[in-house]
């Protein structure tokens, strides 16, 4: 089974384990505010909790550390990354945590069966999110809800001093478009989940600023990897990154730097 979509993480970076190491920075980013939304939209202990989209399984063992009696299954369509989870959670989860690869667009669940369900940056990258966010709707029992926490291209970065980061932004969009991606899918999540029939739609942000968790959480997010991954594959050309290069370097050795990130958080309720 290959990955549809906008994102394959064998191919995304330069360097496999770059990859990996930028999950797990995302993760460790924002958890803290992101499982304190998660209890505030609903989450609770007990809970038989559906990821979507697990990746190499970093979110998966905070789910299980947040909710000691609780099950996660953990779904993700990427051969590669699946496989880095099951071998990631064998000794964290015990039988608390179920691995399947699958789409989140058919999952083969069984209807009516999850209490809560997160999908964390998958949304960006899928061709058909309604149909995706309509699967979860599915396997949902009623009264349960789904999380999409997501990003916005516009919304991502603050930095002091500035990013020039317009013109890779715009290339990212333009590339992430043409694999059936979404850079900007965070402004649409409130929409497709209504879409999708959840109701009671509600949208909170998570704010991470270098000057409370210190600007070492942001650097690997600044890996220049994956657009280098895409100046090999053809699909952005060297000077039209250069002056983003050039910027970057000149903040990673600025002495009083600092960065602020945006997710977005949006959750449905399936009706009872």
């Amino acid at each position: 089974m290959q990955a549809k979509g906008s994102y394959k993480a064998s191919t995304y970076n330069l360097e496999f384990e770059a990859e990996i190491q930028r999950f797990k920075a995302q993760v460790l980013l924002s958890w803290g505010k992101e499982a304190r939304t998660l209890k505030w939209f609903g989450l609770a202990d007990g809970m038989n909790v559906l990821e979507a989209g697990s990746g190499p399984g970093f979110f998966s063992e905070k789910l299980l550390e947040l909710l000691p009696n609780s099950s996660v299954t953990a779904v993700e369509i990427d051969p590669v990354l699946h496989e880095k989870a099951v071998g990631y959670l064998q000794d964290k989860g015990g039988d608390r945590v179920n691995h399947v690869q699958a789409s989140v667009a058919e999952t083969g669940l069984p209807a009516n069966s999850f209490d809560f369900a997160i999908a964390r940056l998958l949304f960006v990258h899928l061709p058909d999110p309604v149909a995706a966010a309509r699967e979860i709707f599915r396997i949902l029992k009623p009264g349960g809800k789904l999380v999409i926490i997501d990003s916005d291209a516009d919304l991502f970065w603050l930095t002091s001093p500035p990013l020039s980061v317009e013109i890779v932004r715009e290339k990212f969009k333009q590339v992430m478009a043409s694999r059936n991606g979404n850079l900007s899918i965070g402004r649409n999540l409130c929409r497709l989940l209504k879409e999708a029939g959840f109701v009671n739609v509600d949208l909170e942000s998570v704010v991470s600023h270098s000057d409370i968790i210190g600007i070492e959480a942001f650097e690997p997010l600044l890996d220049s990897g994956p657009i280098l991954q895409m100046v090999k594959q053809g699909l952005i050309a060297e000077s039209e990154i250069e002056s983003y290069l050039v910027s970057r370097d000149k903040f990673l050795a600025e002495g009083d730097r600092l960065m602020m990130s945006f997710w977005l958080m949006a959750c449905g309720e399936k009706n009872q």
